[in-house]
């Protein structure tokens, strides 16, 4: 009985596994099903994640080429402009300023109607580009500077991109855009210079936190900062920036992400700032072809600078080697010879040592005094006749301006020039002093420059002056403990075919001390200059042919008799910039001030803007 039972609860057992089984048949099926559809929702996700990358790179793709055929076809235009510019310039090398001026300005209005003539092909398949428009603006031109507005658009494939850039054409030298640099040298930045502006090398531009000095006949060197430049310095490679690490100059490590960051703050932000800039792409000065334009431009044959060159270069021509100062002598004798121009020269006490009493009635000591009387009436003549020019003339001599007895020099047209005059029919009048300039102004009022001058000879400051004035010297310039400040708030303008000698600038004085240097300064030589014991504080630039260099520190320094060297302050706690005892902070307002007596060049200016992206 027991036997049958456990069969019969075996077959039962049999019986409900086989209900089960066949009651689960179905949810492997749903189970296959449902994990099919999942992959295929997965897929579908991934297709169309595929898809949408796809065409959002495309769509990327033809923004990158719109945005690359609407700057190409700026360039053109830019390219167009340059060409056309540079072949007016060639041309017109014996126009006058002002008629080479007005033609440019014609040309460049010109374009206005131009825009849809600029075509070019593309290979690109569903792809256009076209100016959409070429404006002058008018409200940011002056009668030698203009400014250029030049809109683009391109469309590749329904994607369509506008673009603005401002171009500014000058027919001015670079080195007006700079607050420091050299077009041909290395500039070299000892210390804590603080430079305010941008700064061009077309040699290296070195950094150093050492300060190089020299007190009582001795070459000494005082630890600072690394210089400070708050602009763009231009560069001819990424390489062309070196700083000093202790041992000598090395390159930036920029490929060294460890080491990068382990340079000081101030050479990093000089590197990440820079731009480069080919020496090819500089617009140089030529000193004497410019001398030579404003000989030409004060006599009133500006159609005929080619004979005035003759006349300059002599029978050695331009390569002879022969010293400025004889060209520029031999040219000022010819036209004195020739009485181009008048010609102005002081009166001298000798003058009158033979004059006679035509009545006979004068004692001795009574025609003395009469003599003297004579002497001193011409002289206040030719005194106020300096002070009131009217047209262009010479000087025949060297020419000393004391601040006492002679302390004032006025060309009446520029100083009642108005200020925002951009017009052609303003004489531009010269001072031509056949000679060397000496101001040494020892008396506590101003000697006033508002004139612009020719200097055969060499150049001399010191004392107090006021300038309004461009300023040519064939010679070299020194400039001892000097103050030179703005007339009318403009500023001077000196260009010397020699070498610039600097010194002792607010020397030992504190910065509450000190009066602000209102200049550009070039010189076809290299230069030194020095904010150690002196302190210098430019605004306008400073520039050179050749090698610059800069040695300054920060803070006060004093001297100490019988110490060799100055005492500092601890130079690492100086972190103002403002600390610095040299600065040059860049004037443009230079091109409105001045344009009239700047130098022209045989190669256009152009500057061209940021890009802007525009709406559609």
């Amino acid at each position: 009985m027991w036997c049958n039972g456990s069969s019969r609860n075996s077959r039962k057992d049999d019986i409900a596994l086989k209900k089960r089984l066949s009651s689960e048949q179905g949810s492997v099926l749903v189970l296959v099903m449902f994990i099919v559809l999942l992959l295929t929702i997965m897929g579908v996700g991934v297709l169309s994640a595929t898809v949408g990358g796809a065409r959002r790179a495309e769509t990327r793709e033809n923004d990158v080429q719109s945005l690359h055929l609407a700057q190409k076809k700026i360039d053109e235009v830019i390219a167009y402009m340059t060409e056309r510019l540079n072949l007016m310039l060639m041309q017109g090398a014996d126009t006058p300023q002002n008629e080479l001026n007005n033609k440019i300005q014609t040309f460049l209005t010109g374009l206005e109607n131009q825009a849809g003539e600029f075509k070019s092909a593309t290979n690109l398949d569903g792809a256009a580009n076209q100016i959409t428009s070429i404006t002058l603006d008018k409200s940011a031109s002056t009668g030698s500077q203009y400014a250029i507005v030049i809109r683009a658009n391109a469309i590749v494939n329904g994607v369509s991109r506008n673009l603005e850039q401002r171009v500014t054409v000058t027919t001015f030298p670079d080195f007006l855009n700079y607050s420091l640099g050299s077009s041909e040298g290395d500039v070299i930045l000892n210390g804590a210079p603080y430079i305010k502006g941008n700064v061009y090398a077309g040699g290296e531009l070195k950094l150093s936190p050492v300060a190089e000095y020299t007190h009582n006949g001795a070459d000494l060197t005082q630890p600072s900062l690394f210089p400070l430049i708050e602009g763009e310095p231009h560069i001819q490679n990424l390489n062309s920036i070196q700083y000093w690490n202790g041992g000598g100059y090395t390159k930036v490590p920029s490929g060294d992400e460890e080491q990068y960051q382990l340079l000081d703050n101030r050479v990093k932000q000089a590197y990440e700032n820079s731009l480069i800039k080919k020496k090819a792409t500089f617009v140089q000065i030529d000193v004497e072809d410019s001398f030579l334009d404003k000989m030409a431009e004060a006599s009133g044959a500006e159609n005929n600078k080619s004979s005035f060159a003759t006349t300059y270069y002599g029978l050695g021509g331009k390569g002879s080697g022969e010293e400025p100062k004889v060209r520029g002598g031999r040219l000022v004798n010819s036209l004195i010879n020739n009485r181009t121009l008048p010609v102005l020269k002081m009166p001298e006490r000798s003058d009158y040592e033979n004059d006679h009493d035509e009545e006979g009635i004068l004692t001795g000591v009574e025609l003395e005094n009469w003599r003297e009387q004579q002497y001193q009436s011409a002289f206040q003549a030719w005194k106020t006749k300096l002070a009131n020019l009217s047209t262009s003339v010479i000087y025949d001599g060297s020419l000393f301006l004391n601040g006492n007895t002679l302390n004032n020099i006025t060309d009446v047209t520029k100083a009642n020039r108005p200020q925002d005059t951009g017009s052609s029919t303003i004489p531009s009048n010269w001072l031509i002093i056949n000679g060397d300039l000496k101001i040494v102004n020892d008396t506590h009022s101003k000697v006033v420059i508002q004139a612009n001058l020719l200097v055969t000879g060499d150049l001399f400051i010191e004392g107090d002056v006021q300038f309004d004035s461009t300023l040519f010297t064939l010679g070299k310039t020194e400039i001892i403990n000097a103050s030179i400040t703005g007339k009318d708030e403009k500023e001077l303008v000196l260009i010397s075919k020699g070498s610039i000698l600097l010194n002792r600038v607010d020397e030992f004085k504190d910065k509450n001390q000190v009066t602000e240097l209102e200049a550009f300064f070039y010189t076809d030589s290299t230069a030194d200059l020095y904010g150690v014991g002196s302190i210098f504080s430019l605004n306008g630039g400073f520039f050179a042919r050749g090698t610059l260099t800069i040695n300054a520190v920060a803070g006060e320094v004093s001297e100490r008799t019988g110490q060799s060297k100055f005492e500092f302050e601890d130079q690492q706690h100086l972190t103002d910039p403002e600390d610095s005892r040299f600065i040059i902070d860049y004037n443009e307002a230079v091109f409105e001030h001045q344009k009239i007596g700047l130098p022209r060049v045989k190669q256009i200016n152009i500057n061209a803007g940021p890009v802007e992206l525009k709406p559609l």
